[in-house]
């Protein structure tokens, strides 16, 4: 009898156990894609399990419905609802940094499948895995529509183009804060070294994009995430070095949050570099601070970062000959008609060496730039937080910016037979004279011991404050509709000058005989630091509310966002001669008022299958930089906002194994804001033109395929088709707004927009043949990449005449590592190895047609090379 029970209650036993289903899974943080360790899966009361060292789970259960709650420190807990029945389930649980849900009710992130828009998202270990020595940007040229250069080749000097929009035309957030100058709307990437060690995420939003911001962009926006405070406390220590000598090392500390809701975020870089072009030096730093407490319904937040730097620079635009003959003539230059040039790829004709032998004639030798970029733009920001239920939740973001430096220039270039600044020659020029000039001017100074430096460096000088105040509610009337809006406002002021920043040997200059400053007309006598040519004060305003509804069914979402904004600005010319109240000549404040209105929809089919629209018109007003002409109190251009109508619709598929999204645009953008050039008795005059109209509309694709996880395929395409549709009218002026030609009449009708390709293929592959250990190739090709232009050339017979194509070219990146733990899994030790452009191809990055000459083709324009092969190597251990 005993025998028979135990037969049935072991027989029970298994028939109960067959009947049991696995539940298996991964869960990840959503920013940057790694696993969770040690996260909590409920399925019922008191009943569950926790990830293990590779961020997986296993259960058993019977056939029946669950709710699945899974939840772990610092993250937004997950509530999804599991059928479970006879086959096995696999899940991928995403959980949602607290960090992500601050810039969520920032407004600013797009989220799969439910905000329709095409974003691209960056992950912080793709960031760490691919960058190598290069700037943040580039790494983004494989996202469909973007192209990225690093223009003459110095650290912190790239750009960046989406859809044909340039950096001025494309919002940079980190965190949800604006980092676009307020006068012309560029981003210097040079003040932002050293964010890819803190960067928990990128995302790329191409067209209208999610921000609600009342101050919208157009092109694009790119959101930078950075991390947030750990679970637990950890210290990472990494070193890199590079060809040139490009040397760095990083350290940065997670406190992990305390019992009590502080935590700490911190990261300290510094970097050596040499240059892959000639003696392109830089010395960059980088910190960065933040600290957080959670108070039961509040998160309150500081940060801090900033990039004190100087760098060398290669501004200036060459012939294709004059770097390599040999290339130059197999792309159809004709290099029987340039004498010399040939310098090689790598040249560098901005710097030389000196030795300052007035005082000493022993002095060591220096080396010097013509072109040496100093800057240093701390900015701070304080963040709370509240959501006092599940219903409404509310920001408010307060910034500061302090901006401080300049780049400097010769007044007159000067090149030896080496091909680079003679230096020394304006030295010994500026010291002892020659046959024809004396080194001092007794009808200046009455003193023969001082020297007149005839040739010399200045700076130009710009110093800023930006202070801006970010204020947003989100509110969840009822299970389908959310309401959300606020305030956008920031005040900017900067002071530009320019002043003399290395003499040269002399005891002074003479810049302007005839005096620049009104009130001091017979101060012509400059020593070093001192101030002439232009000395003014400028202000911008920005202010805005918006407005975002949103309508949320269990399979297709809409919102409809509306804004209204003022652009206010304002000049003060510290040179201008005083009025009889003892006041600076002020241009008075001008106010530009704009508004926009988008609407987007999304459906989805299936659980793998959604579509997406999205429409939108803008009417912006145009950056500061196209309103003042030049440095003085010239008058406000008579210029019209931009306006932008805009359309896209997307299609995405989404399972394990395969991710691909398509998406086509079409963009009209009218009273386009363009820049030109004139040459008028030897001097280049910069113009802006206004009324220019252009269409943009393409199509991109992106697919990602995992078959394993060992293996991953990215690719994407884009094929863009950006044209010019109008003709315009430019007048051009000096700095102090005197006409120096009276108008341009130009035609571009019909001409391909230029700056960036617009045909672009990436494909990417990550193999990780043994845990720990992986290989990363990266192929990038850009074709229909037309050189810009100067509208002055597009007259008479060359009345919407094509712009220069430049040669197509690709790129091949090879990127490797291996991560492996140590201490029983405590700490965790990394190598990686980068190398770039590993076949070494001669290709051109940037151009613009005729600046040798007026032929648009290889033999005249003014190019810029890209870089060749460049390794780095890189380890880092974090305990």
């Amino acid at each position: 009898m005993r025998v028979l029970i135990s037969i049935l209650l072991f027989t029970t036993s298994i028939i109960s156990a067959y009947a049991q289903t696995p539940v298996k899974g991964v869960v990840k943080n959503a920013i940057n894609d790694e696993t969770l360790i040690g996260a909590t899966i409920m399925y019922q009361d008191g009943k569950g399990t926790v990830t293990d060292i590779d961020g997986r789970f296993e259960l058993m259960l019977e056939p029946g419905t669950y709710e699945f709650e899974t939840s772990y420190v610092g993250f937004v807990t997950d509530k999804q609802t599991v059928v479970v029945g006879t086959s096995a389930i696999e899940l991928t649980i995403m959980l949602e940094n607290e960090t992500m849900q601050e810039v969520e009710i920032i407004g600013d992130i797009a989220i799969d499948r439910k905000t329709p828009v095409a974003a691209s998202n960056i992950s912080g270990v793709r960031i760490k895995e691919e960058l190598g020595t290069q700037d943040l940007p580039m790494i983004l040229n494989s996202t469909p529509g973007v192209y990225a250069t690093q223009s003459g080749g110095g650290d912190g000097d790239s750009r960046i183009n989406i859809r044909g929009f340039d950096n001025r035309f494309v919002a940079v957030m980190v965190d949800g804060i604006p980092m676009n100058d307020m006068e012309n709307g560029t981003v210097y990437w040079s003040n932002w070294f050293g964010l890819d060690v803190v960067t928990q995420k990128m995302q790329v939003q191409r067209g209208l994009g999610a921000s609600k911001l009342a101050i919208p962009s157009i092109g694009g926006t790119i959101n930078i995430l950075s991390e947030g405070i750990d679970d637990k406390s950890k210290l990472t220590v990494s070193t890199e070095y590079g060809n040139n000598n490009n040397t760095r090392l990083t350290a940065g500390y997670n406190s992990g949050r305390s019992k009590n809701g502080w935590g700490v975020t911190s990261a300290i870089s510094l970097k050596y570099n040499e240059g892959w072009v000639e003696n392109l030096l830089s010395r960059q730093a980088f910190y960065f601070l933040k600290i957080q407490k959670h108070y039961e319904k509040h998160m309150f937040s500081f940060s801090a970062m900033g990039s004190p730097q100087y760098h060398y620079q290669r501004p200036g635009r060459q012939s294709v000959s004059f770097y390599d003959k040999t290339y130059a003539h197999s792309i159809g230059a004709d290099t029987s008609q340039y004498l010399g040039g040939d310098w090689g790829l790598r040249h560098n004709q901005f710097w030389g060496e000196l030795q300052r032998t007035r005082n000493n004639p022993n002095a060591e030798v220096e080396i010097l730039s013509e072109r040496k970029n100093y800057y240093h733009k701390p900015i701070l920001n304080f963040k709370h937080l509240w959501a006092p239920s599940t219903k409404f939740g509310l920001s408010n973001v307060v910034y500061a910016s302090f901006g401080d430096g300049g780049g400097t220039a010769l007044k007159t270039s000067q090149f030896n037979s080496e091909g680079q600044t003679d230096f020394q020659g304006i030295y010994n020029t500026n010291v002892y004279g020659t046959a024809f000039v004396r080194p001092y001017d007794l009808s200046v100074v009455n003193d023969t011991s001082q020297y007149k430096s005839r040739n010399y460096l200045f700076s130009r000088v710009n110093n800023h404050m930006w202070i801006g105040v970010l204020s947003t509610f989100k509110y969840k009337y009822s299970d389908k509709i959310e309401i959300s809006g606020g305030l956008d406002a920031r005040y900017y002021q900067t002071e530009r000058y320019q002043q003399i920043y290395d003499l040269l040997g002399g005891d002074y200059a003479v810049p302007n005989a005839a005096g620049d400053d009104a009130n001091n007309p017979d101060n012509i006598i400059k020593r070093e630091n001192d101030i002439f040519g232009y000395n003014i004060k400028s202000f911008v305003r920005q202010g805005g509310v918006f407005l975002l509804g949103e309508y949320k069914e269990t399979d297709w979402s809409a919102f409809i966002n509306v804004t209204a904004s003022v652009n206010s600005y304002n000049r003060i010319n510290y040179f201008g001669l005083k009025n009889e109240a003892g006041n600076y000549p002020t241009l008075g404040w001008k106010n530009y008022p704009g508004f926009t209105i988008k609407s987007g929809f999304n459906y989805n089919i299936d659980k793998e299958n959604n579509v997406f629209f999205n429409a939108g018109y803008l009417n912006k007003a145009q950056n500061m930089s196209f309103t003042l002409i030049g440095t003085t109190l010239s008058a406000y251009s008579v210029i019209e906002n931009e306006e932008i109508i805009a359309g896209e619709v997307g299609y995405s598929y989404r399972s394990k194994v395969l991710k691909p999204s398509i998406n086509a645009y079409y963009t009209m953008w009218n009273n386009r804001p363009t820049t030109g050039s004139s040459s008028v008795g030897g001097e280049i005059y910069p113009y802006n033109i206004p009324g220019m109209n252009a269409l943009h509309k393409g199509v991109e694709l992106e697919l990602e395929y995992t078959p394993s996880k060992q293996l991953t395929v990215e690719t994407s395409i884009s094929l863009g088709d950006w044209r010019w549709t109008s003709n315009g009218d430019a007048i051009v002026t000096d700095e102090s707004g005197t006409v120096v030609v009276d108008t341009i009449q130009f035609s571009s009708r019909g001409v391909l927009v230029g700056d960036a390709a617009q045909t672009q293929f990436s494909l990417g592959i990550r193999y990780e043949p043994i845990k720990g250990f992986y290989i990363k190739p990266r192929f990038t090709f850009f074709d229909k990449n037309y050189a810009n232009f100067d509208p002055e050339d597009l007259v008479n017979e060359n009345s919407n005449r094509q712009s220069w194509k430049m040669p197509s070219y690709y790129m091949l990146d090879l990127n490797m590592g291996y991560n492996m733990p140590v201490n029983n899994g405590s700490s965790k030790l990394g190598f990686k190895l980068n190398l770039m452009n590993l076949t070494n191809v001669i290709y051109i990055s940037d151009a613009r047609d005729n600046e040798f000459g007026v032929g648009f083709n290889a033999q005249s324009a003014g190019v810029f090379m890209g870089q060749g092969f460049r390794w780095n190597i890189g380890a880092n251990y974090t305990f």
